[in-house]
Formats: structure tokens, sequence, C-alpha cells
């Protein structure tokens, strides 16, 4: 993958439509908020949001986290650090981690016993997933895993839920039509990328699920993001390996990117005749990324995460 290309190319984040028609309805409301019949323990793992603990006092007693069970009503517990070792991220992976506003963290795992000392727990990290940069998630939105093309559902008339949310932390599921992405992402962001990971690898999106356009069939049910955050292990790829042979003179070889940023070769352009555009202006915490392509605009450029570029 190439960056700090020059063109100019803007990407809308786009919505992903369920298709068709209602075959069955939804199998839990939207809006009851989950109970806290649980809290976080050492055996049972969970997915939890967390922040930074700013108190002033000798370490290990301040300075960790407070964590909190995603979608649960549990309260903040106080957290010394943080144990990556159950993850198998190897250091590079903890660091893009560890350098995030821990408001742009899901970590998935289990409290560490006590320490004999102090009488502190760490948090054992077994999963991490990590937000868009600049984004945040609204304090009122519920975090779901996403499944696409539900098999169960047969559609006769729009919309089609053939979407399927599930809450983390619990059971409960809810089918849906489609994504909106617009309160997610920054301008120039790759929308097929973010919708591979979402649909395909696991991403947790934070958002509300709710009536949007009314069809023959009903009204669509629309769950609209306000953060999406990518599994730290699994950003990206796999991409195939390709022998090239040299392209003619004065010609370079011309790329397509699939959705997991892979670069799949096309055909042989030629060199010469390419305008030389001002790159985009991409935001904190994003970099241009581009590749040539079969196009009169030569070069095709977006603003990727610079955590997912690196």
């Amino acid at each position: 993958m190439n960056s700090n290309l020059t063109s100019l190319a803007l990407f809308g984040l786009a919505s992903i439509l369920g298709g068709c028609a209602v075959g069955v309805a939804d199998t839990t409301p939207e809006d009851p908020t989950e109970s806290a019949d649980s809290e976080l323990s050492t055996t049972s793992r969970s997915y939890v949001t967390l922040r930074h603990d700013d108190r002033k006092c000798m370490s290990p007693m301040c300075g960790g986290y407070w964590v909190k069970d995603a979608n649960k009503n549990t309260a903040e517990r106080y957290v010394s650090g943080l144990d990556f070792g159950p993850s198998n991220l190897d250091s590079i992976q903890v660091g893009k981690v560890l350098e995030a506003a821990p408001e742009e963290l899901v970590l998935r795992g289990k409290l560490t016993k006590k320490d004999p000392t102090y009488g502190t727990q760490a948090f054992l990290v077994y999963e991490a997933y990590r937000g868009m940069p600049g984004v945040v998630a609204s304090s009122n939105d519920f975090f779901y895993r996403s499944e696409d093309r539900n098999p169960q559902i047969q559609c006769f008339a729009a919309p089609c839920p053939n979407e399927t949310a599930t809450r983390l932390n619990t059971s409960s599921k809810t089918n849906f039509d489609r994504f909106n992405f617009e309160h997610a992402t920054k301008l120039f962001v790759d929308s097929a990328w973010l919708v591979e990971r979402v649909d395909h690898h696991n991403a947790i999106v934070a958002g509300r699920i709710f009536n949007g356009q009314k069809f023959p069939g009903g009204y669509e049910k629309v769950l609209d993001a306000s953060q999406v955050y990518v599994r730290i292990d699994d950003m990206t790829g796999p991409c195939p390996a390709f022998k090239l042979s040299a392209c003619p003179d004065g010609e370079d070889w011309a790329y397509t990117r699939d959705a997991d940023m892979c670069l799949i070769p096309d055909k042989c352009v030629p060199t010469a005749g390419c305008p030389s555009l001002q790159p985009p202006m991409c935001e904190e915490g994003y970099s241009v990324s581009g590749w040539r392509i079969d196009s009169k605009k030569c070069m095709q450029l977006v603003c990727d995460p610079t955590f997912v570029a690196q």
C-alpha cells in the first residue's frame, strides 16, 4: 500500500441497503436496557469500555483505568492495568492499543486475582478493538456485532431485514435492513473496508436502531452508527501474493484495492499524461494511501486510519 501520493478522491460513506422485503420480524425490541445481573469477575469474560483514572495517589492504587461492562448498568470498576498475555497480540499490536485514547477502545477479557499486597486487580485482555480516530461514540448507544444476509429471512416486499445485530454481553438480537455510517467516520475514508470489517470480521458498532423509510412492507430498520471498532489483529488482509511481469516501456501496473485493503493488479497503463492534483486533507489520526488506477485521474487516494496504514 502506497502513501503520501497526490490526487483528490471524495469517498462518501455509503449505506448498505439490506434489500428486499420483510419475512421475519425483529427478534427483540431495540430499546430495553440490559439489567445489572452480573459484575466483572475473574471467571467470565465480557466486553468493556474504559477511561483513564486521573486520580493522584500511589500506583497501583491510582493511575490505571476505570472499566465498565458494555450495554450493562453495572458500575465502573477500577483496574490497575491491562495484561495482554492471553491476547496473543505482538508488541506492535499492543502498542496500537495503548496509544489510543481509552474512550476509542473496546476490550474483551476478565479480572485478574487480587494483588496480595495492594488488593488491586488488573484486566486480562483476550481481544482488543480500536475505534475510528477522532470519532466519539454517543453515550446513549448500544454496542453491537453484526452479521449480514440472514438465511432465515425470506423477502416478499421491501424492506428486508437481512442483517442481524447482537448486543455485546447479551443474547439480545435485532434484525435490521441497513447501516448508516455517516456519523461514524471522517471524509475520504474507504467505505468498502469499513463495511467488510463490520460484516465479515467481527468489528464492533456503537449505535442505535430506529425506523427509517417506509416501504410497502413497513418501515426499514436502520442501525445508525456513531463509532466502529476494528479488531486490532484483524484490520486488513490477508492479501494474495502476485508475481508480476514487467510492463512495456512507458507503462506501469494499475491496481484496484479490495475490501481488505489489498492491491490487486489490473493492467499495464501509460505512465505519461497523469494530472498533478492536490491530495486530500486527511484529519488528525488519518494518513493518505494511494495507488495507480486505470483512469484519466491516474491515482486513487483515501484517508486510512494511521494505526491501520502503518
